[in-house]
């Protein structure tokens, strides 16, 4: 019997973890999309620097549909739609944190340490991606749909001052 458990224990767990990389992908995007590209920036300060995905549409975003998240790298952000002067986007901005920037106070009294923050959570990544490829999650009618982008191109770095 506690054999029994185990193995259906097992197979449950394993179900449960293998449900977000096994997702199915939509074969079409509810958007059309007619360019799809991605440029490192480098920002004015040390440490500041990212990269910027963007994809150009061809029509907004329909009321229907939710954009959600962009999975790219390893690395998972809030997408943003914009529209300006018949220009429709979809964007997402993987910023990159310089580790050493922090100030973390250390102290033998912990009410002096209350003041750092928390380090950032590690989620792990549902998806194995190449570097040209990505996958975008929206909702329509409160179900989650993923779809994936393979074709995407690297455009100039981009340098603030």
């Amino acid at each position: 019997m506690k054999t029994f458990i185990t193995i259906a224990l097992s197979i449950l767990i394993l179900t449960f973890f293998t449900q977000c990389s096994s997702a199915q992908f939509d074969k079409k995007a509810p958007f059309t999309i007619s360019k799809a590209y991605y440029q490192d920036w480098v920002g004015g300060r040390p440490g500041s620097s990212g990269t910027i995905l963007t994809l150009e549409l061809t029509a907004p975003v329909s009321n229907h549909v939710i954009v959600d998240s962009l999975f790219y790298k390893g690395k998972i952000c809030k997408l943003d739609v914009a529209s300006f002067q018949n220009k429709h986007t979809i964007s997402g901005n993987f910023i990159k944190t310089n580790v050493t920037d922090r100030d973390i106070i250390m102290h033998s009294d912990p009410r002096k340490e209350m003041t750092n923050n928390a380090p950032d959570v590690i989620v792990s990544f549902p998806f194995e991606l190449t570097d040209n490829e990505c996958v975008i999650s929206y909702f329509i009618k409160k179900k989650k749909h993923y779809y994936k982008l393979t074709n995407l191109t690297k455009e100039k770095t981009i340098y603030y001052q």
